[in-house]
């Protein structure tokens, strides 16, 4: 079982101020994960639709705080498997990286691309539980809404305390 978590900090973003959708954007960060988690446990490829997380995945805390920190309980995901996927979405920082610096972007066109994104999430989500996809096609969507959230996804043992103040 892994526990992961993702924290935000909002003065970095481009708004300056936690969103209702950088809230959304992140559970579905967590549930994307998950279901990466699963699509990359069952040897990458589209093998069809994969299952509803159901309570697999149990959201235990929330902080509004800043940073905003969401911590989530993946039932049935190893550390290790979690720890492997999780490397394979890192590298989408660096991409996000050079578009920072190629153009900065308008406070409208940050929440617009917060929109698709969650659009895009939404979409990736579905088409998982109705037909599956591979595993770059999940990373690629989740590492983009991460590298735009500036949010960082950890993967922890179980038995570690959470710390939610810093």
């Amino acid at each position: 079982m892994a526990v992961v978590s993702i924290t935000m900090d909002t003065r970095k973003s481009a708004e300056g101020i936690l969103l209702p959708q950088d809230v959304e954007l992140n559970i579905l960060a967590v549930e994307l994960f998950y279901y990466a988690c699963s699509v990359f446990d069952r040897g990458g490829g589209p093998r069809g639709p994969v299952d509803d997380m159901g309570d697999l995945v149990q959201v235990d805390q929330i902080s509004f705080t800043n940073p905003f920190e969401i911590w989530a309980v993946l039932r049935k995901i190893p550390i290790s498997l979690a720890r492997k996927v999780l490397d394979r979405v890192l590298f989408y920082q660096e991409e996000q990286d050079k578009r920072a610096i190629a153009n900065a972007k308008a406070w409208q066109s940050v929440v617009s691309d917060k929109l698709d994104n969650i659009r895009k999430a939404n979409k990736v989500r579905r088409e998982l539980l109705a037909s599956g996809l591979g595993e770059e096609e999940v990373a690629e969507v989740l590492g983009r809404i991460l590298s735009d959230q500036l949010a960082v996804i950890e993967v922890h043992e179980a038995n570690r305390p959470r710390v939610l103040a810093r």
